[in-house]
This record gives C-alpha cells, sequence and structure tokens, in this order.
C-alpha cells in the first residue's frame, strides 16, 4: 500500500523487517494517508481562486416575444446565442490566500499525525513480536521442566523397585508433573494466541524470530533529557502546533467578509434573432467589478466568533497533547528504570535457585534430601527463570516505549517511509 521499505528486507523475521510490513498493510494508516492526500486536494481546489475562470454558454430554440421595452412585436424567432465569460479575482478579503495557508497547515497536521500513527503501529507491533519471542522461551522453559519431572518420575520408580520409595512417592511425582504438563498446555496456548496477534498486525505468520537489538545511543540519559526530545521531535506534539496555525489562518479567513470583492470580468455574446427581432446581436463588456455586504444580518461576525473559538479549541488541545506527552514519557522512563533493577535481581534469585536445586539433587540421590525439598526445589527455579523471561522482555518492550515516547521509535528500527511522508519531498513534487 505505502511502499514502506527496510533496507535488505526478506520476510518478517527480525524486529524491523516486521514493523515495515505492519506499516505497509495497516489499513487505518491508508485511512489517515487518504485522509491527508484529500487535504492537499482541498489546497488545490482553494488556490485556484487565484486563477483566471473562464466559462462558455451556449443555447438555441424557439422564443415567442409579446412585447419589447412597450411596443407589440408578437414574434416568433428561432433564438440562438453564444457567450464566453472571463473573471480574474483581485481581492477578497485575503479569504484565498488565509484559506490556502489553513490548508496548508492542515494537511501537515495530517501528515504529521500520520507519522504519530505509524510510530503507536512500530510499538504495537514490537509488542506483539515480543510477545511470541517469549512465548516460545516459556514453551521451551516449561517443556524443560515437564522432563524434569519425568527423570524424577523415573529414578523414584528404580527406587521403589528396590524399596527404597513407596507408592506415595510415586503419586507425589506424579501429581507435580500433570501440574507441570497443565502449565505446558496454557503455554502452548498462549503461544498460539501471540501468534494470532501478531498474523493480524503484520499480515504475515511469525517465522524464526530473532531477538531484537536495540541501540543504547538512542536512549536519553535522563527523563529530563527524554521530555526535551519528546517536546521537541513528537509527531503528535508537532501536528497539534500545526492545528493551531490553521486554527489562526482560519480567523483570518472568517474576516474576509469585513472587505469589498473586487474581481476584472470580462464578456462576449454574440446571438441571432433575440427578443423578437431578426439579425444578429453582439455585446462585448469588461467591467472592474465590486461587492461589498452592506448587511447580511450578522453572519461574518457569527463566523469570526466561531473560528476564534476553534482557535481557543486548538489551543487547549495543544497544551492537553503536551501534558499527555509528558505524563507518558515520564511513565515510560520510570518503567525503563525499574526494569532494569529488576532484572538483575531476578537474574540472582534464577543463580541462587539454580545452584539450590543442583545441590539438593546431590543431597537427594546421597539421601540427605526429601523428594518433597527436590521437588519444591525444582518449582523454585522454574518460576525464577519464568520471572526472568517475563522481566527480560518487559525491559526490552520498557526501551520501545521511551522510543516511541521519545517520537524516535521509526528512526530506531531503521523504518524508510514512503517518500510522501516527508515534508521536503512533497514540497519538491509539487
Amino acid at each position: 500500500m505505502f511502499a514502506c521499505s527496510l533496507a535488505g528486507a526478506a520476510g518478517a523475521q527480525t524486529l524491523e523487517e516486521a514493523v515495515a510490513a505492519a506499516v505497509d498493510s495497516n489499513p487505518g494508516l491508508g485511512e489517515r494517508f487518504a485522509r491527508y492526500r484529500s487535504v492537499l486536494e482541498d489546497r488545490e481546489a482553494v488556490t485556484s481562486e487565484y486563477l483566471p475562470q473562464v466559462s462558455v454558454r451556449a443555447g438555441i430554440g424557439p422564443e415567442h416575444t409579446e412585447y419589447s421595452s412597450g411596443q407589440l412585436i408578437d414574434e416568433d424567432l428561432t433564438r440562438s446565442e453564444a457567450s464566453l465569460s472571463v473573471s480574474q479575482l483581485l481581492f477578497n478579503g485575503f479569504e484565498t490566500s488565509a484559506n490556502s495557508d489553513r490548508l496548508e497547515y492542515e494537511a501537515d497536521a495530517e501528515r504529521l499525525q500520520l507519522l504519530a500513527e505509524a510510530e503507536d503501529l512500530a510499538l504495537a507491533t514490537s509488542q506483539v513480536y515480543l510477545d511470541v519471542r517469549k512465548a516460545e522461551e516459556l514453551v521451551e522453559l516449561t517443556e524443560r521442566h515437564v522432563r524434569g519431572h519425568l527423570e524424577i518420575l523415573d529414578d523414584v520408580r528404580n527406587l521403589a523397585s528396590r524399596g527404597y520409595a513407596n507408592e506415595a512417592d510415586i503419586a507425589q511425582v506424579s501429581a507435580r508433573l500433570a501440574n507441570a504438563r497443565a502449565s505446558l498446555v496454557a503455554a502452548n496456548n498462549n503461544y498460539q494466541d501471540a501468534r494470532a496477534r501478531f498474523l493480524r498486525l503484520v499480515d504475515q505468520a511469525p517465522v524464526n524470530l530473532k531477538d531484537p537489538v536495540t541501540d543504547d545511543t538512542l536512549l536519553p540519559d535522563t527523563v529530563t533529557q527524554a521530555i526535551d526530545w519528546a517536546r521537541q521531535t513528537h509527531p503528535q506534539l508537532q501536528a497539534a502546533f500545526a492545528d493551531i496555525r490553521a486554527a489562526k489562518e482560519e480567523v483570518e479567513a472568517s474576516q474576509s467578509g469585513y472587505y469589498p470583492r473586487l474581481s476584472l470580468e470580462g464578456y462576449a455574446t454574440t446571438g441571432e434573432d433575440i427578443g423578437g427581432f431578426e439579425g444578429r446581436e453582439e455585446d462585448y463588456r469588461l467591467m472592474l467589478v465590486m461587492e461589498y455586504d452592506l448587511y447580511n444580518g450578522g453572519r461574518d461576525k457569527a463566523r469570526s466568533r466561531s473560528s476564534n473559538w476553534r482557535y481557543n479549541e486548538a489551543l487547549a488541545v495543544r497544551e492537553r497533547t503536551e501534558k499527555d506527552l509528558v505524563e507518558g514519557t515520564r511513565l515510560s522512563w520510570n518503567a525503563y528504570q525499574a526494569l532494569n533493577d529488576q532484572r538483575a535481581l531476578v537474574q540472582q534469585s534464577v543463580d541462587a535457585s539454580t545452584l539450590a536445586e543442583t545441590a539438593y539433587i546431590t543431597q537427594f540421590r546421597l539421601g540427605k534430601r526429601s523428594l518433597l525439598d527436590l521437588l519444591n526445589a525444582k518449582v523454585e527455579v522454574f518460576i525464577a527463570r519464568r520471572t526472568y523471561i517475563n522481566t527480560r522482555y518487559d525491559q526490552l518492550q520498557a526501551r520501545y516505549r521511551v522510543l516511541n515516547a521519545t517520537g524516535r521509535l521509526g528512526y530506531a528500527l531503521r523504518l524508510n517511509y514512503p517518500d510522501e511522508w516527508d515534508e521536503a519531498n512533497r514540497e519538491d513534487s509539487e
């Protein structure tokens, strides 16, 4: 749809390729792009008022004339006529220029909103991408957990055959094995759900997804820097500023009724058998025309007041957008910092529980630990590793949230937007 490209892309394998595919196939972006192009065409329609307007009119048909200028005619003739009119607008109270500028700013706001929606889509795509990768790892972890219980069950059965264990021990391990298998069923279900969300968003099935790599140099060093970046570059806020400029131009256009309208108009008319008189008739005129409403029921004042209220609305939207942006950036940064600290602590938990499990296995075989101790150690390791996987992927997503909050996620993912989305390229094409 947009031919959103990525150098070297060959299917949705990396996160960058998945985001490019999502942007290219997303109908919501197609809707926003169509709206953007529509505003550009509206501007072209307005700027046509700078050019001469030329029209031709021709007609032929029977005409009955009874009186003309008080004189009895009573004549039936076949009337034919043709006319050419040319008009050039000279001044209309700056309405055309103001509307042209207004639509220029509105188009820019739509373009920036398009970029903002693409940024949010990139964030959503990164989420489902990481969800699939996380679900894959959790399935693998749970499968190992099941295999671990199967190994313990085999050991306990061997011990029972030699009289060192009993049916209660076998039942205890079997119950834990059943719980592990139930966890595997749930993990597989979550994996299939994540794949379905990926397919819906990216329009491609996930195949051989790779662990994404983020460029730490693109991340801010402090929350203050993150907020500054968001205010400077986030397209959502820039769109709000463009809406303010558009509303200001609308105010100026609404005041055009306070000025006279000047135009240069030329007419050329030729006809046959007109008004009950046989023969040719020609008329040529060139006039400087002024139109000025002395009273129109207060319409111009109402339009001006309405435009001023829309300007105030745009100011309020800009203020709300900035507050939401600052809050979102601060929350993203806080989550990023907290998950960095949490990941280190969870890693310590994994290391400690793994060492404990290894020791418990040795001690169980030497008869120094009970079967329950060993099973509990297995569960603790499983929970610690599952928590670490969740934390690691949450931390990765927090990085993308910070990049999204500052309006730099598309750049970080090396996403090449279509030329039409770039203001410089659009101006060159015009």
